[in-house]
């Protein structure tokens, strides 16, 4: 009988509190005792608290974390249940029981949430959902209980409660506490920019970027420092980034919730298991994973951590390398890079053209022979410049090479068997290029003169159309000499328009020729 009275006056003390408890989750979450139970009071018995997110559209429930904190112990000495503080949170406003309703659980619950912060609690338990949404922290000793969201993923925004253990209804205890929270979705999103670089150590000993012609690896956004848990759903999370003739590429992660919460970055296998930074992968032509494009580099040996929160433009950017340090493999190489500059000069003035011209790269051999077709032709930048990423020799461009740069038509054909070509071209000439000076500089420039093929303007006596700069759709500056523009009859390079251009004028003066005689014999 006592026992009985005992279990009456302890429920008809804590009513108070658990019936806020129920107005709090009856609002926004749903919280019951099993069927069956109804048993007496017991001091010291554990119980379990069980957390599943509901299911809703365009919100996934997998892979949110979900913290516990134990922020109170329950007192029964004097025949009732009284909640206190623990110690660590001693001296915070927040008084457990005097919990009356919804508004003050919110309000006592968000106050504990930053004290567990600022005072380091130590966590109870930190659980992330399964596919169901669902975690259960169990064997838990009876007390007061906070409930925190920890990593968003794509889910919401979950209000943090407070959670007692034992809960009771009118009619008996519940031990093993169930709540399903409503959460709010992140409709501010955004989007992380992973690029992905491929570099080697050379035979020098330096790092350098590595050309391949065809390559793909995956990157993968996790919600954790460990890469334990991938964020959002299968197949947003892992994704390719594909390196085609060349040295680089980037992947974005879009409709990123932008929250306070941090994303971590790890190159990945196909099926999503992270690579460890700085572990060798592979024994031949192996390579390591490396955060940033500096070996050494603060932070270069741990996963990129982007907070949204903190993004200009609600975009977050990351560079992870793969370092190759013993060779690499077949349709890998390094390369070079040979900068080429354009000038257009008359009478040691620099002159702006509306013409086009290129330049043509050629293999050079042991033995000085250049060869008859260019590795690449480029068009070039008037009285401005252009690099070209040029391969270096041997299989995997270990080995010096030289290359002869030669201005030529557009086909490849170099200009100096092009009779129609009137400008006088100079500059032209070899670069070698290697893994310890894998740069190289070549200065061409078209000249004009007074020679068979020129022709000089009468200074213009029409005021300019405008005052200030003039762009001429070319890169450096431009200008003329004494009021005479000075320019030349030849087309582009490569090109017959002034050939055409003559031969149309050469019919017409026939035609307009032929009628004037017409008309004369007539009269």
């Amino acid at each position: 009988m006592k026992g009985i009275m005992h279990t009456m006056k302890t429920c008809s003390v804590i009513m108070a509190v658990l019936f806020a408890f129920t107005m709090l989750f009856g609002m926004t979450s749903r919280v019951w005792a099993e069927e069956g139970a109804g048993e007496p009071y017991e001091d010291g018995r554990k119980g379990s608290i069980t957390v599943t997110l509901k299911e809703e559209e365009g919100m996934n429930r997998e892979g949110v974390q979900m913290n516990l904190y134990k922020v109170g112990n329950v007192d029964v000495s004097h025949g009732y249940l009284d909640f206190s503080l623990v110690d660590e949170l001693e001296g915070i406003d927040a008084d457990l029981n005097d919990i009356t309703s919804s508004e003050a659980n919110a309000a006592i619950a968000g106050i504990l949430a930053e004290a567990v912060e600022e005072r380091n609690l130590e966590m109870t338990g930190s659980l992330w959902t399964d596919a169901d949404g669902q975690v259960t922290f169990e064997d838990l000793e009876q007390g007061m209980y906070l409930v925190l969201q920890g990593k968003a993923n794509a889910y919401g925004t979950i209000l943090p409660s407070v959670v007692p253990v034992p809960y009771a209804d009118e009619t008996s205890w519940e031990y093993d506490v169930e709540i399903e929270p409503k959460a709010t979705p992140v409709t501010t999103l955004g989007r992380i920019d992973v690029t992905k670089m491929v570099k080697g150590i050379n035979p020098d000993g330096n790092l350098q970027d590595v050309h391949t012609t065809d390559a793909t690896y995956y990157i993968g956004l996790f919600m954790d420092a460990e890469g334990e848990h991938l964020y959002g759903e299968t197949g947003n999370n892992v994704k390719p980034v594909h390196i085609i003739d060349g040295s680089s590429g980037t992947v974005s992660f879009d409709n990123i919730p932008i929250t306070d919460q941090p994303y971590y970055i790890f190159e990945t296998t196909e099926d999503g298991r992270p690579i460890k930074y700085l572990e060798q992968q592979g024994t031949e032509n192996g390579f390591y994973c490396m955060a940033g494009e500096v070996i050494g580099a603060e932070g270069h040996d741990a996963p990129p951590v982007i907070i949204m929160e903190n993004e200009a433009d609600a975009i977050g950017t990351a560079v992870i390398s793969n370092v190759y340090s013993d060779g690499l493999p077949e349709g890998y190489y390094y390369t070079g890079e040979i900068t080429i500059t354009k000038s257009i000069m008359d009478n040691d003035q620099m002159v702006a053209s509306g013409d086009t011209f290129y330049a043509g790269i050629f293999a050079v051999d042991a033995q000085g022979n250049v060869s008859a077709s260019p590795t690449e032709v480029v068009k070039l930048n008037n009285n401005g410049s252009v690099t070209v990423e040029v391969p270096l020799g041997g299989a995997n461009g270990t080995e010096a090479v030289t290359y002869a740069v030669k201005e030529t038509n557009e086909n490849g054909v170099p200009v100096s068997q092009d009779s129609a070509f009137l400008y006088t071209v100079t500059g032209e000439g070899n670069v070698t290029l290697s893994t310890g000076e894998n740069t190289g500089t070549i200065h061409i420039t078209n000249s004009l003169g007074d020679s068979d093929g020129y022709y000089q303007e009468e200074p213009s006596t029409q005021a300019p159309a405008s005052s200030g700069n003039n762009n001429s759709g070319n890169n450096g500056s431009s200008g003329t000499s004494g009021g005479t523009n000075r320019s030349s009859r030849s087309g582009k390079t490569g090109d017959n328009n002034q050939i055409l251009l003559y031969a149309g004028l050469l019919v017409a003066a026939v035609i307009v020729g032929g009628v004037v005689v017409v008309r004369r014999r007539r009269r």
